[in-house]
């Protein structure tokens, strides 16, 4: 980075991917990260294998010996894609690491959208847009459509989402790398922290990955529930995060679909909409058990708990009760 933070000239990059027993997907997302219009010289691609089990060693050495740029990975026992992120970051020389996952396909151009998001040194990290990857099934549309909602404003700029986001390196070391401790919300406390620095997050339209949803009811339902077993997790770790007000919306929400899904019931044509409001209600009913069962059963280490005010979560929590005053409009 040149003066005031303005790039002058391609900055080192690495791409960090966390990889479980997908191998197959992993070939595609390689592929497509191997086309990339970025300097082959200037990104390297970091692979860490999380302990899989279903050949992956073999597909990471096939695909070292094609590399056009620098390639290398690493193997650990499972402990989660955060963990598996973090020795990818500190096996990194790049000064942005950049993140996706090995059920995406990255954009030729992803790389080049990215790295231009860095315009200034506020900026600590730099997001892009997730597109579906050919949604075929219902539960595939289901969650193409849960994620647009999510980047067209209920998220962006509180987070960034890790099957596409890029951070400078020494904002990530200064943060203390991503939580160990978090399964699933770990990009939201990444967030948490960032802006808790003092820095910006920003949004890139152009940095695009095609993402292949789940396209099983009980891969969906395990989905959900991760996510608020992390839900639960945020907050343990954060004495202010407004986990009781999501549970309060989302009840509100769970019963808000319920009426409705009564109403549809009586009239004719509305298979679609059915569709829609029965996954709407399997998607908030498992994201509250997760919840639950997260906050009963999973702990925390109180010496890493975090009671100060933190203006991000002020702002998660306005963003909750926007919410609830817009329901009429949309009970997602």
């Amino acid at each position: 980075m040149g003066k005031h933070g303005l790039m002058r000239e391609a900055p080192m990059v690495s791409v960090v991917i966390p990889t479980y027993n997908r191998k197959d997907m992993l070939k595609e997302c390689l592929d497509s990260l191997f086309n990339q219009t970025y300097p082959k010289d200037k990104y390297e691609i970091i692979v860490v294998n999380d302990g899989s089990t279903d050949g992956t060693e073999e597909v990471l050495k096939e695909y070292a010996k094609k590399a056009p740029c620098a390639f290398k990975w690493f193997t650990q026992q499972n402990k989660g894609s955060y963990a598996a992120r973090n020795l990818g970051i500190k096996n990194a020389k790049g000064e942005i690491i950049c993140f996706t996952d090995d059920d995406c396909i990255a954009d030729k151009r992803w790389l080049e959208e990215l790295v231009k998001g860095f315009t200034d040194e506020g900026i600590g990290g730099v997001g892009g847009r997730i597109i579906a990857y050919n949604p075929r099934k219902i539960v595939e549309e289901y969650a193409k459509l849960d994620q647009e909602e999510a980047i067209k404003g209920k998220f962006y700029p509180s987070f960034l989402l890790t099957c596409n986001a890029a951070y400078r390196k020494d904002i990530l070391e200064n943060c203390g790398y991503f939580d160990p401790y978090f399964r699933s919300g770990g990009d939201v406390d990444m967030g948490i922290r960032v802006t808790w620095k003092g820095y910006k997050l920003k949004y890139a339209p152009d940095a695009i990955v095609y993402h292949k949803y789940r396209t099983t009811f009980m891969g969906f339902i395990k989905q959900r529930y991760a996510y608020g077993t992390g839900c639960s997790r945020l907050g343990k770790k954060y004495f202010h995060f407004p986990l009781l007000e999501i549970f309060i919306l989302l009840i509100f929400k769970l019963g808000l679909n319920i009426i409705l899904i009564l109403k549809i019931l009586g009239s004719k044509d509305k298979k679609k909409e059915l569709s829609e409001r029965f996954l709407n209600i399997l998607s908030i009913f498992f994201y509250l058990i997760g919840i639950i069962n997260g906050y009963l059963l999973q702990d925390y280490p109180k010496d890493k708990v975090v009671k100060d005010k933190i203006e991000s979560l002020t702002l998660f929590k306005n963003k909750i009760r926007l919410g609830k005053r817009n329901d009429d409009k949309s009970i997602r």
